[in-house]
């Protein structure tokens, strides 16, 4: 048989017969039979180069045990690393496999005018498999996919069609430029918990970024320039009228930011405005529908790429979401003739004209306006809306126990639905206790705040709340009280200032010596950190003006593609003897500083990667502990943050940094190659 000639692609792997990851030959067997017949159905011109690299002396070679399907029409490349080349490396006496070393020993020796690196255990979309057969492939570029991580049960002999049916149903996340996220068993992102959805029936669709914060913060999801999410409202318990509730903030890294939103369900707009700061909308849903598909599209925006923190390379992430709550409107109007003062000082004004309920109130007195007291009919969730016109300072909403002139728990939020403020009110409350509705300012003392409610309403009837008899101190004894402690409060409040004072000036040379002991301390201890600071200023400053691009570093060692020329210019990837961590993500960097555009192929160009057992490769279960073992072994990494400093200087230097000689990819050792099958007539 002839030799064949230059195929149009060359795929590179690397392996050895052991146990990394989980059973390696089924992994390798699955993807030679999908790709086999993959590039027999799509007619790709390519070919399989299988690095096994230190192969262990008590068991058979990979190249031995792999089946090449007999209807294969690309050639399947053995080339081996053996053992005494391994260990001359550092660390080869504990690390049995340098992926990225393996990978630039087929990169050296593949013969395709482009070039695949990529793993064992992924799976190509047929429709991928296609586009690289339709010849569109650019020199120019830097080719990336979404990853797919899927079930391990993988039908190694099965049909084509059958393994890809697996890939398409049995998912567990996806790994894309904007994170990691979990999905469902089809590749829709599922939320987590918790996460930003506060109610059953919402999914996240395409443009979320991952989710971050923490319990006590909050969590919370960066969003890019336009998000979809669903609602299915069969699948909540809310009746209607209903409403969509987005806690939404701009960029909280830039004073002043903001963004121009558009939000629309389906064809129809919801709203369109400003966002500046941390707001929560309230949009009213189509109560015909039961379905509905949310787009949130960021018209334009005040940037603030720059203000980010460092590390942070957020090109398009212009605000985040805090949550989304489908909520039952409330719909019992209630009497505005009810309000009333919560005290009868004359700094407190609770009136009625024909605009509203005006209200004035002074944070000295912590109950301004009242609506009550009721008594709760029976245990459950009540959910009151204040709708207001604010004309100065702040007011909040309380829920009092009128029994014990204390405060209750509740959930209360500021919304805003087009020009109109609300504050909504949710409390759980057992049946019978005596509560009161009030309007409180949060104005610093002395401070006033003026508003005019216009409406209240609330999740039951005001028939059912039980009215109770008012207080005595509502009396005109009670107004006699009121008035002489208004009068007394100065001087009371003149004295209690004055001992405060003196109490505090006591402690204070108490604590004088001690502090000023604790401070030369802490002096020393602050100009010995100076000093290092002032050495990792230049660094702060270099990543400042040299923010890397926001490229698809994610999983990126399951797919980097390029042109043959590319890869040799670079001398393929760094070649650090060390765990093969964050190396791929490098090589993108690198890549691009050459001046290749990346470009991410979309779905359902993508590939699936069969799950690796927790500890051995990397997933956000194992991850802990995958770190842990290599910790223990010895071995060093690279540190995902050295790659963005990296790539900042090689922005600043305008090329790429080289990192291999000359002989990259063991290119002046001879090495064993086996070629398991060679097809004669590859036209």
């Amino acid at each position: 048989m002839t030799a064949p000639r230059d195929p149009l692609l060359s795929v590179v792997v690397a392996t050895r017969n052991d146990d990394h990851g989980g059973d390696p030959l089924k992994r390798l067997q699955a993807f030679v039979n999908t790709f086999a017949g993959q590039c027999a159905r799509s007619r790709l011109d390519a070919e399989i180069i299988v690095v096994e690299w230190n192969p262990p002396s008590d068991r058979p070679r990979v190249r031995d045990l792999l089946h090449v399907p007999p209807d294969a029409t690309c050639v399947v490349r053995f080339v081996e690393v053996p053992h005494d080349l391994h260990t001359g490396l550092r660390f080869g006496d504990v690390l049995p496999l340098f992926q990225m070393i393996a990978k630039n020993v087929g990169i050296r020796r593949a013969r395709g005018r482009f070039i695949l690196a990529t793993n064992i255990d992924i799976i190509f979309a047929n429709e991928l498999v296609d586009w690289l057969a339709s010849h569109r492939l650019e020199s120019q570029r830097i080719y990336r996919v979404d990853r797919h991580d899927i079930e391990p049960e993988f039908p190694v002999n099965a049909a084509l069609d059958e393994q890809m049916a697996y890939c398409t149903t049995h998912q567990l996340r996806v790994h894309t430029r904007a994170g990691t996220h979990a999905v469902d068993s089809e590749g829709r992102e599922r939320l987590l918990d918790p996460d930003i959805a506060g109610s059953t029936g919402i999914t996240l669709g395409d443009g979320w970024h991952m989710r971050e914060g923490d319990a006590a913060s909050g969590f919370f999801r960066w969003a890019t320039r336009e998000v979809r999410f669903g609602l299915d409202r069969t699948a909540s318990p809310h009746a209607r009228p209903a409403a969509l509730d987005i806690d939404l903030e701009s960029n909280p890294y830039q004073p002043g930011s903001w963004v121009d939103l558009e939000i629309l369900d389906g064809p129809r707009r919801l709203v369109r405005r400003r966002l500046s700061g941390r707001i929560r909308l309230r949009l009213e849903l189509d109560d015909a529908a039961s379905q509905h598909e949310i787009v949130m599209r960021a018209l334009d925006s005040s940037g603030g790429r720059d203000r980010l923190p460092l590390f942070q390379n957020r090109e398009q992430l212009w605000y985040r979401v805090h949550g989304l709550h489908i909520r039952t409107v409330p719909a019992d109007v209630y009497d505005p003739a009810l309000w009333r003062r919560s005290s009868w000082t004359p700094r407190l004004l609770v009136q009625r004209g024909g605009s509203g309920v005006e209200v004035v109130s002074d944070r000295r007195y912590p109950y301004g306006a009242q609506y009550g007291p009721f008594e709760s009919p029976s245990d459950g969730r009540y959910e009151f809306l204040l709708e207001y016109e604010r004309s100065e300072g702040c007011f909040t909403i309380l829920v009092r126990d009128d029994q014990r002139a204390s405060l209750l728990p509740a959930s209360v939020a500021g919304i805003e639905r087009g020009d109109t403020r609300l504050l909504r009110l949710e409390a759980d409350l057992k049946g019978g206790v005596k509560f009161s509705l009030v309007l409180a300012s949060e104005q610093p003392d002395g401070c006033t705040s003026r508003c005019v409610i216009r409406r209240l309403v609330g999740s039951v009837p005001l028939s059912t709340l039980r009215r109770t008899d008012l207080p005595a101190r509502f009396g005109s004894v009670g107004r006699l009280l009121d008035t002489g402690a208004e009068v007394l409060s100065m001087p009371l409040r003149l004295l209690k200032n004055a001992v405060r004072a003196a109490v505090m000036r006591r402690d204070g040379l108490r604590q004088t010596i001690v502090e000023q002991s604790a401070q030369v301390r802490d002096l020393e201890s602050r100009l010995a950190a100076l000093a290092q600071l002032a050495d990792l200023a230049g660094v702060a400053r270099l990543l400042q003006e040299h923010r890397p691009p926001e490229l698809h570093q994610n999983a990126c060692g399951d797919f980097q593609l390029m042109a043959r020329e590319h890869w040799f210019a670079l001398r393929g990837y760094p070649e650090f003897e060390m765990f093969s961590m964050s190396i791929d993500g490098l090589m993108e960097s690198l890549a691009c500083a050459a001046g290749l555009r990346e470009e991410i192929l979309r779905p359902p160009l993508c590939i699936y990667h069969l799950e690796h057992e927790k500890g051995s490769g990397w997933t956000p279960e194992g991850e802990a502990l995958l770190r842990k073992r290599i910790a223990e072994s010895g071995i060093t990494w690279l540190d995902s943050h050295t790659v963005d400093i990296w790539t900042a200087y090689m922005l600043w230097l305008k090329r790429p940094m080289i990192f291999n000689g000359a002989d990259w990819g063991l290119g002046d050792a001879a090495l064993a190659e086996t070629t398991l099958q060679c097809v004669a007539d590859r036209a």
